[in-house]
């Protein structure tokens, strides 16, 4: 499907009576999106490790093993937070706007977990502490699942981070800032600022191809380039899916303003082909503030620290 159908999509479904409900109803039982499945996560627990490969190299992985770790935008499939209860920890609070997740998932994506870490071969089992138990499911909200793997669930999460300043020694974010408005970005990050302990962590992964495709594909990657702000944001985004089209540049920058001391800001740097790919492509005008490799960079890994 092209992105610009999909985009299409997700307008009709937010503007429709009854929409959401429609829109989660196909997610649930044609796409089966919100399903755990081993490749979605096997390719999160990739994900994670990368952070703890980072960590370990840093000696820091005791900060993530013994402390407060908050998980914002946890989505649908705990697998990450699974992994860090699997490393030992023992004091996770997941935050989402509304509760995406249910017990069924955290069932599903700790089954599909096993499976993964269990194998003779995986590269980190000297690093397993434990392997999360099968949830005894007595209702379906995701909490109720959780709680026996020291995990909260806060959904939707509200005045919490406001409410525990100087509280959590970590804070994880994957693949889910490409999805906030730039003018909220600055505020949510001040937020985090806020709750973090002095010395604690803040690090995430960010997309910047593939917006409304798959970020794997390479053809059309850049097409989000072309629509002006304003086509783009009446247009194209929707309440139910959005991008903000920020770069690396624009990360960093708020993240300065929000007072973290940068630790690592790794960009995930264009090919000869992704910049071929940047030039056939028409970039509207409202882009020329960014250099071509700018653009072109696929993503971005950061680590933050509250001083």
């Amino acid at each position: 499907m092209g992105w610009r159908l999909k985009s299409f999509q997700f307008k009709l479904f937010s503007a429709l009576p009854g929409g959401t409900r429609i829109y989660n109803f196909a997610q649930d039982r044609i796409t089966k999106s919100t399903h755990a499945s081993q490749p979605r996560v096997d390719q999160k627990i990739k994900v994670g490790l990368d952070f703890w490969d980072w960590l370990k190299a840093q000696k820091l992985s005791d900060q993530l093993v013994n402390g407060r770790l908050l998980d914002i935008g946890s989505g649908w499939h705990p697998t990450i937070p699974i992994l860090w209860h699997s490393f030992g920890n023992n004091d996770q609070t997941l935050a989402d706007i509304c509760p995406n997740m249910n017990a069924w998932q955290v069932a599903e994506t700790i089954k599909h977990f096993r499976d993964v870490v269990e194998k003779p071969d995986w590269s980190h089992r000297s690093d397993l502490k434990r392997l999360p138990e099968m949830p005894a499911i007595s209702a379906s909200d995701a909490a109720s699942a959780l709680h026996p793997l020291g995990i909260r669930y806060e959904a939707p999460y509200g005045d919490h981070l406001q409410k525990h300043p100087n509280h959590f020694d970590m804070v994880i974010c994957t693949q889910v800032l490409q999805h906030i408005p730039k003018a909220v970005h600055l505020q949510i990050f001040k937020e985090l600022f806020h709750c973090m302990k002095p010395g604690a962590l803040f690090h995430a992964t960010v997309h910047f191809v593939g917006q409304f495709r798959s970020p794997g594909l390479r053809q059309g990657q850049y097409e989000h380039l072309t629509p002006s702000p304003a086509t783009w944001d009446n247009w194209i985004n929707s309440s139910l899916m959005g991008f903000n089209r920020l770069k690396g540049p624009d990360y960093r920058e708020t993240l300065e303003q929000s007072g973290f001391r940068i630790r690592e800001f790794k960009l995930f740097e264009p090919t000869a082909e992704d910049l071929a790919e940047l030039g056939r492509t028409k970039i509207h005008p409202s882009f020329s503030r960014y250099s071509e490799q700018d653009l072109a960079t696929r993503g971005v890994f950061f680590v933050v620290q509250k001083p």
